[in-house]
Protein backbone atom coordinates (compact mmCIF):
# COMPACT_ATOMS: atom_id res chain seq x y z
CA UNK A 1 0.00 0.00 0.00
CA UNK A 2 1.40 3.40 -0.96
CA UNK A 3 1.70 6.20 1.55
CA UNK A 4 -1.03 8.07 -0.33
CA UNK A 5 -3.42 5.15 -0.06
CA UNK A 6 -2.53 4.80 3.59
CA UNK A 7 -3.11 8.47 4.38
CA UNK A 8 -6.42 8.79 2.57
CA UNK A 9 -9.28 6.42 3.17
CA UNK A 10 -12.14 5.54 5.49
CA UNK A 11 -11.88 6.79 9.05
CA UNK A 12 -13.31 3.57 10.47
CA UNK A 13 -14.69 0.16 9.52
CA UNK A 14 -18.16 1.50 10.37
CA UNK A 15 -17.77 4.28 7.82
CA UNK A 16 -16.44 1.83 5.27
CA UNK A 17 -19.63 -0.19 5.66
CA UNK A 18 -21.96 2.82 5.39
CA UNK A 19 -21.52 6.62 5.33
CA UNK A 20 -21.66 8.36 8.68
CA UNK A 21 -23.10 11.49 7.08
CA UNK A 22 -26.13 11.70 4.79
CA UNK A 23 -27.07 14.97 3.12
CA UNK A 24 -30.59 15.62 1.84
CA UNK A 25 -30.96 18.26 -0.91
CA UNK A 26 -34.73 18.35 -0.63
CA UNK A 27 -35.72 21.22 -2.99
CA UNK A 28 -34.50 23.07 -6.07
CA UNK A 29 -36.54 26.18 -5.22
CA UNK A 30 -35.25 29.29 -3.47
CA UNK A 31 -36.41 32.73 -2.33
CA UNK A 32 -32.95 34.31 -2.67
CA UNK A 33 -30.52 35.10 -5.47
CA UNK A 34 -26.91 34.64 -4.38
CA UNK A 35 -24.04 35.24 -6.84
CA UNK A 36 -21.99 32.33 -5.50
CA UNK A 37 -24.91 29.89 -5.89
CA UNK A 38 -26.01 28.41 -9.26
CA UNK A 39 -29.66 28.11 -8.22
CA UNK A 40 -30.71 31.28 -10.05
CA UNK A 41 -28.98 30.07 -13.20
CA UNK A 42 -30.70 26.69 -12.93
CA UNK A 43 -34.10 28.29 -12.29
CA UNK A 44 -33.77 30.53 -15.36
CA UNK A 45 -33.43 27.55 -17.70
CA UNK A 46 -36.48 27.02 -19.94
CA UNK A 47 -36.70 23.38 -18.81
CA UNK A 48 -36.58 24.17 -15.09
CA UNK A 49 -39.33 22.67 -12.94
CA UNK A 50 -39.72 23.19 -9.19
CA UNK A 51 -39.11 19.83 -7.52
CA UNK A 52 -39.50 18.58 -3.96
CA UNK A 53 -38.16 15.33 -2.54
CA UNK A 54 -41.10 12.93 -2.38
CA UNK A 55 -42.10 11.51 0.99
CA UNK A 56 -41.97 7.84 -0.05
CA UNK A 57 -38.41 8.28 -1.31
CA UNK A 58 -37.42 10.07 1.87
CA UNK A 59 -39.05 7.48 4.12
CA UNK A 60 -37.37 4.56 2.36
CA UNK A 61 -33.95 6.15 2.59
CA UNK A 62 -34.15 7.51 6.15
CA UNK A 63 -35.14 4.08 7.47
CA UNK A 64 -32.00 2.63 5.90
CA UNK A 65 -29.91 5.49 7.29
CA UNK A 66 -31.22 4.73 10.78
CA UNK A 67 -30.61 1.00 10.33
CA UNK A 68 -26.90 1.66 9.83
CA UNK A 69 -26.76 4.10 12.78
CA UNK A 70 -25.51 7.02 10.72
CA UNK A 71 -24.50 9.85 13.04
CA UNK A 72 -25.41 12.96 11.03
CA UNK A 73 -28.30 13.77 8.71
CA UNK A 74 -28.23 17.22 7.16
CA UNK A 75 -31.21 18.87 5.45
CA UNK A 76 -30.23 21.44 2.88
CA UNK A 77 -31.11 21.96 -0.75
CA UNK A 78 -30.27 23.24 -4.18
CA UNK A 79 -32.50 25.98 -2.83
CA UNK A 80 -34.05 26.83 0.54
CA UNK A 81 -35.14 23.68 2.46
CA UNK A 82 -37.77 25.51 4.51
CA UNK A 83 -39.77 25.90 1.30
CA UNK A 84 -40.39 22.13 1.35
CA UNK A 85 -43.87 21.73 2.91
CA UNK A 86 -42.96 18.53 4.76
CA UNK A 87 -39.60 19.52 6.22
CA UNK A 88 -40.83 19.48 9.86
CA UNK A 89 -42.20 15.96 9.30
CA UNK A 90 -38.89 14.87 7.77
CA UNK A 91 -36.97 16.11 10.79
CA UNK A 92 -39.45 14.50 13.16
CA UNK A 93 -39.16 11.18 11.30
CA UNK A 94 -35.37 11.25 11.48
CA UNK A 95 -35.44 12.02 15.20
CA UNK A 96 -38.02 9.32 15.88
CA UNK A 97 -35.75 6.76 14.21
CA UNK A 98 -32.90 7.68 16.52
CA UNK A 99 -30.60 9.70 14.25
CA UNK A 100 -28.13 11.23 16.76
CA UNK A 101 -27.59 14.57 14.99
CA UNK A 102 -30.06 16.28 12.65
CA UNK A 103 -28.80 19.47 10.99
CA UNK A 104 -30.89 22.05 9.12
CA UNK A 105 -28.99 24.42 6.81
CA UNK A 106 -31.07 27.47 5.86
CA UNK A 107 -30.80 31.08 4.72
CA UNK A 108 -32.79 32.05 7.83
CA UNK A 109 -35.42 34.15 6.08
CA UNK A 110 -38.31 31.81 6.94
CA UNK A 111 -37.36 31.12 10.57
CA UNK A 112 -40.36 32.91 12.04
CA UNK A 113 -44.09 32.59 12.52
CA UNK A 114 -45.84 29.31 11.84
CA UNK A 115 -42.87 27.77 10.04
CA UNK A 116 -40.70 28.22 13.10
CA UNK A 117 -43.47 26.99 15.41
CA UNK A 118 -43.78 23.82 13.34
CA UNK A 119 -40.03 23.22 13.52
CA UNK A 120 -39.94 23.76 17.29
CA UNK A 121 -42.44 20.94 17.81
CA UNK A 122 -39.51 18.62 17.04
CA UNK A 123 -36.48 20.79 16.29
CA UNK A 124 -33.28 19.71 14.60
CA UNK A 125 -30.22 19.42 16.81
CA UNK A 126 -28.45 22.09 14.78
CA UNK A 127 -29.70 25.18 12.97
CA UNK A 128 -27.02 26.28 10.51
CA UNK A 129 -27.85 29.70 9.08
CA UNK A 130 -25.97 30.95 6.02
CA UNK A 131 -25.57 34.72 6.41
CA UNK A 132 -22.45 35.56 4.35
CA UNK A 133 -22.33 39.19 5.46
CA UNK A 134 -21.85 41.53 8.41
CA UNK A 135 -22.90 44.77 6.66
CA UNK A 136 -26.41 45.23 5.21
CA UNK A 137 -24.89 46.45 1.96
CA UNK A 138 -22.87 43.25 1.54
CA UNK A 139 -25.91 41.17 2.47
CA UNK A 140 -28.04 42.84 -0.22
CA UNK A 141 -25.51 41.71 -2.84
CA UNK A 142 -24.70 38.27 -1.51
CA UNK A 143 -28.22 37.37 -0.35
CA UNK A 144 -30.37 39.08 -2.97
CA UNK A 145 -34.10 39.08 -2.28
CA UNK A 146 -33.76 38.72 1.49
CA UNK A 147 -34.10 41.36 4.20
CA UNK A 148 -30.97 41.79 6.34
CA UNK A 149 -32.75 43.06 9.46
CA UNK A 150 -35.40 40.32 9.34
CA UNK A 151 -32.87 37.51 8.95
CA UNK A 152 -30.64 38.91 11.71
CA UNK A 153 -33.68 39.22 13.99
CA UNK A 154 -34.68 35.62 13.21
CA UNK A 155 -31.23 34.32 14.13
CA UNK A 156 -31.06 36.27 17.39
CA UNK A 157 -34.52 35.02 18.30
CA UNK A 158 -33.37 31.48 17.52
CA UNK A 159 -30.46 31.82 19.94
CA UNK A 160 -32.90 32.79 22.70
CA UNK A 161 -35.03 29.72 22.00
CA UNK A 162 -32.09 27.32 21.82
CA UNK A 163 -31.51 26.51 25.53
CA UNK A 164 -35.05 25.39 26.35
CA UNK A 165 -35.38 23.54 23.05
CA UNK A 166 -31.99 21.83 23.25
CA UNK A 167 -30.50 22.77 19.90
CA UNK A 168 -27.33 24.50 18.71
CA UNK A 169 -27.07 27.52 16.42
CA UNK A 170 -24.36 28.01 13.79
CA UNK A 171 -23.94 31.03 11.53
CA UNK A 172 -21.75 30.83 8.45
CA UNK A 173 -19.90 33.11 6.06
CA UNK A 174 -18.53 32.07 2.65
CA UNK A 175 -15.22 33.89 2.37
CA UNK A 176 -13.86 35.38 -0.82
CA UNK A 177 -11.09 37.87 -1.67
CA UNK A 178 -11.83 41.40 -0.52
CA UNK A 179 -14.05 40.42 2.39
CA UNK A 180 -11.37 39.53 4.95
CA UNK A 181 -12.10 42.50 7.24
CA UNK A 182 -15.82 41.81 7.09
CA UNK A 183 -15.22 38.18 8.04
CA UNK A 184 -13.42 39.35 11.18
CA UNK A 185 -16.28 41.70 12.12
CA UNK A 186 -18.76 38.91 11.43
CA UNK A 187 -16.90 36.54 13.75
CA UNK A 188 -16.53 39.19 16.48
CA UNK A 189 -20.25 39.98 16.44
CA UNK A 190 -21.55 36.41 16.46
CA UNK A 191 -18.97 34.48 18.48
CA UNK A 192 -20.66 35.09 21.86
CA UNK A 193 -24.18 34.86 20.50
CA UNK A 194 -24.12 31.48 18.76
CA UNK A 195 -22.54 28.08 19.37
CA UNK A 196 -20.20 28.24 16.40
CA UNK A 197 -19.19 30.63 13.63
CA UNK A 198 -18.28 28.75 10.45
CA UNK A 199 -16.19 30.46 7.78
CA UNK A 200 -16.36 28.42 4.61
CA UNK A 201 -14.12 28.56 1.55
CA UNK A 202 -15.69 29.56 -1.75
CA UNK A 203 -16.03 26.78 -4.29
CA UNK A 204 -17.06 26.77 -7.93
CA UNK A 205 -19.85 24.14 -7.87
CA UNK A 206 -17.99 22.04 -10.46
CA UNK A 207 -17.29 25.24 -12.37
CA UNK A 208 -20.96 26.18 -12.71
CA UNK A 209 -20.82 29.36 -10.64
CA UNK A 210 -17.60 30.63 -12.22
CA UNK A 211 -16.36 31.53 -8.74
CA UNK A 212 -14.38 29.94 -6.01
CA UNK A 213 -11.70 27.31 -6.18
CA UNK A 214 -8.56 27.88 -8.18
CA UNK A 215 -8.75 26.47 -11.68
CA UNK A 216 -7.20 23.03 -11.94
CA UNK A 217 -4.79 24.21 -14.63
CA UNK A 218 -3.06 26.32 -11.98
CA UNK A 219 -2.65 23.42 -9.55
CA UNK A 220 0.12 20.88 -9.89
CA UNK A 221 -0.64 17.18 -9.56
CA UNK A 222 1.42 17.01 -6.39
CA UNK A 223 -0.76 19.62 -4.73
CA UNK A 224 -3.98 17.73 -5.23
CA UNK A 225 -5.50 15.46 -2.60
CA UNK A 226 -8.47 13.06 -2.87
CA UNK A 227 -11.94 14.50 -2.37
CA UNK A 228 -13.06 13.61 1.14
CA UNK A 229 -16.73 13.31 0.14
CA UNK A 230 -16.19 9.92 -1.52
CA UNK A 231 -15.28 8.39 1.84
CA UNK A 232 -17.63 10.28 4.14
CA UNK A 233 -21.06 11.07 2.74
CA UNK A 234 -23.80 10.46 0.22
CA UNK A 235 -26.29 13.00 -1.06
CA UNK A 236 -29.96 12.32 -1.76
CA UNK A 237 -31.41 15.06 -3.93
CA UNK A 238 -34.87 16.38 -4.70
CA UNK A 239 -35.12 14.04 -7.71
CA UNK A 240 -34.60 11.06 -5.42
CA UNK A 241 -31.15 10.46 -6.91
CA UNK A 242 -28.16 9.29 -4.87
CA UNK A 243 -25.12 11.47 -5.60
CA UNK A 244 -21.52 11.29 -4.46
CA UNK A 245 -20.83 15.01 -4.97
CA UNK A 246 -22.51 17.69 -2.80
CA UNK A 247 -21.72 20.53 -5.24
CA UNK A 248 -23.12 18.83 -8.35
CA UNK A 249 -26.13 20.82 -9.58
CA UNK A 250 -26.44 19.11 -12.95
CA UNK A 251 -26.88 15.50 -11.79
CA UNK A 252 -23.54 14.41 -13.27
CA UNK A 253 -22.63 12.34 -10.21
CA UNK A 254 -25.78 10.30 -9.70
CA UNK A 255 -25.17 6.68 -8.74
CA UNK A 256 -28.81 5.72 -9.18
CA UNK A 257 -32.28 6.38 -7.80
CA UNK A 258 -33.40 5.58 -4.27
CA UNK A 259 -36.39 3.81 -5.81
CA UNK A 260 -34.07 1.40 -7.67
CA UNK A 261 -31.18 0.81 -5.27
CA UNK A 262 -30.29 1.03 -1.60
CA UNK A 263 -27.83 3.53 -0.18
CA UNK A 264 -25.67 0.56 0.87
CA UNK A 265 -25.56 -0.61 -2.74
CA UNK A 266 -24.59 2.88 -3.89
CA UNK A 267 -21.84 3.13 -1.25
CA UNK A 268 -20.37 -0.18 -2.40
CA UNK A 269 -21.02 0.31 -6.11
CA UNK A 270 -18.33 -0.39 -8.69
CA UNK A 271 -18.49 3.21 -9.84
CA UNK A 272 -17.74 4.60 -6.38
CA UNK A 273 -14.96 2.06 -5.82
CA UNK A 274 -13.39 3.09 -9.13
CA UNK A 275 -13.64 6.76 -8.23
CA UNK A 276 -11.97 6.21 -4.88
CA UNK A 277 -9.12 4.42 -6.63
CA UNK A 278 -8.79 7.25 -9.15
CA UNK A 279 -8.67 9.79 -6.33
CA UNK A 280 -6.09 7.94 -4.27
CA UNK A 281 -3.91 7.47 -7.37
CA UNK A 282 -4.68 10.98 -8.70
CA UNK A 283 -5.38 9.41 -12.08
CA UNK A 284 -8.81 10.33 -13.39
CA UNK A 285 -10.99 9.01 -16.16
CA UNK A 286 -11.23 11.89 -18.63
CA UNK A 287 -15.03 11.62 -18.67
CA UNK A 288 -15.35 11.85 -14.88
CA UNK A 289 -16.69 15.12 -13.43
CA UNK A 290 -13.76 14.88 -11.01
CA UNK A 291 -11.15 15.15 -13.77
CA UNK A 292 -11.38 18.91 -14.22
CA UNK A 293 -12.81 19.78 -10.81
CA UNK A 294 -10.94 22.26 -8.65
CA UNK A 295 -13.35 22.24 -5.70
CA UNK A 296 -11.21 19.67 -3.88
CA UNK A 297 -8.90 22.59 -3.05
CA UNK A 298 -11.57 24.21 -0.86
CA UNK A 299 -12.16 20.96 1.06
CA UNK A 300 -9.04 19.98 3.02
CA UNK A 301 -9.04 16.31 3.93
CA UNK A 302 -9.29 16.84 7.68
CA UNK A 303 -11.60 19.87 7.59
CA UNK A 304 -15.23 19.01 6.91
CA UNK A 305 -18.73 19.47 8.28
CA UNK A 306 -18.74 16.20 10.17
CA UNK A 307 -15.36 16.94 11.75
CA UNK A 308 -16.58 20.37 12.80
CA UNK A 309 -19.67 18.94 14.44
CA UNK A 310 -17.60 16.44 16.40
CA UNK A 311 -14.82 18.86 17.35
CA UNK A 312 -16.76 21.98 18.29
CA UNK A 313 -20.33 21.00 19.07
CA UNK A 314 -20.08 17.56 20.62
CA UNK A 315 -17.60 18.88 23.16
CA UNK A 316 -19.68 21.88 24.22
Amino acid sequence: MSSLQHDFGFDSSKEEAFPNYIMYDIVNVCNATCPHCPQSLIASDKNYKPLYLQWDVYEKSIKEVAQYKTELVRFTGDGEPLIHPRLPEMIKKAKSLGIPKVNLTTNGSLLSGRKLDNLLECPPDIFDVSLDAYHPETFSVRRGGLNFDEVKKNVINLTKLAPQNNFKVIVSFINEPGLESEVERFKAFWKDRVDFVAVRSMHSNLGLSGLGSTDKSNLSKLQRWPCQHLWRRLVIDYRGHIRYCPVDWLDQTSLGAVSAMSLHEAWHSDRLRQLRTQHTMLAFDSESPCANCSDWSSSPWNVGWMQMIKTYLDNN
